[in-house]
């Protein structure tokens, strides 16, 4: 079957410690809309934090963010006004009785837990796991106060992050929560350190599904690109699985394809091939 869309991972998929977007990869998206091949991201971030490595990108498809808890339309820019302009299409958020568990648990354990709402990150203090997080999703956290962190976890949440910049705590931390929420959440992990929570049955397959639909795409016409457990859901769906050479091993099991890392032209690697078999299948 012909491809139709290519969504792809941002971290440690296109993105590397620079936070760069390659410009080949720049340049193979281009290629591939040229060639009628709609193009997307699927992320963790949150819609602020990776709307301008989508617009760097140059991709037209809406943005996947909060591992698929939340699907926006692009906005033509990263003002408040854009931002707020911008058509959500689709929220799916931790109900409040359920997030008020998972903070308390964290208040208990010491970890730090990142609640987000209205595309803001709220936090109980500033501390190093919190300046870890804010490194890297280049987003300053809000500390809670009127409204309480807890009010807030009460009225739901878009998603919830438990940041532990250590990495064997953040190993303990992701256990104990798999352990804790069972099949209530999906709990994942995308870069060593972040501990991701969303709905029951919410991840990056449940949005791409929902995307296909809406599109009128079968989704095995869908090309998928990732690197971490997070986006095992992603690939799943997909018709074509492809997963970087530095990706988990669990990725790189499920993957058709292994091409080059973040910062060395993956995604260009990838348009390369399925333009090149599109063109041999006409």
């Amino acid at each position: 079957m012909r491809p139709r869309l290519l969504i792809s991972d941002l971290d440690g998929t296109l993105l590397d410690e620079s936070l760069r977007v390659d410009q080949r990869d720049v340049a193979a998206v281009a290629a591939a809309r040229q060639a009628g091949l709609r193009v997307g991201v699927a992320t963790g971030r949150m819609y602020r934090s990776g709307l301008p490595h989508a617009l760097a990108l140059g991709v037209d498809l809406p943005l996947i963010c909060y591992q698929g808890a939340l699907i926006q339309e692009l906005a033509l820019g990263t003002s408040e006004r854009e931002l707020a302009d911008a058509p959500v299409l689709l929220r799916e958020e931790v109900p409040g009785e359920l997030g008020m568990e998972i903070l308390e648990f964290c208040r208990r354990q010491g970890y730090t837990l990142n609640v987000y709402q209205d595309d803001h990150l709220y936090v109980d203090e500033v501390n190093e796991d919190v300046r870890f997080y804010q490194g890297i999703a280049q987003i300053e956290a809000e500390v809670a106060r009127d409204p309480s962190l807890e009010e807030r976890v009460r009225r739901g949440s878009t998603k919830l992050t438990v940041v532990a910049a250590d990495r064997d705590r953040f190993q303990v931390a992701l256990a104990e929560l798999s352990l804790l929420l069972g099949r209530r959440a999906e709990v994942t992990r995308s870069l060593i350190g972040f501990c991701e929570i969303t709905a029951s049955g919410v991840n990056k397959g449940h949005a791409l599904s929902w995307l296909c639909r809406r599109l009128e795409v079968d989704p095995q016409a869908v090309v998928a690109v990732g690197d971490a457990p997070n986006d095992l859901p992603l690939l799943a769906v997909a018709g074509i699985k492809v997963a970087v050479e530095t990706a988990a091993e669990e990725v790189k099991a499920a993957a058709d394809w292994l091409v080059p890392g973040p910062g060395r032209g993956g995604l260009a690697e990838v348009v390369r091939r399925v333009l090149g078999a599109s063109a041999g299948s006409r």
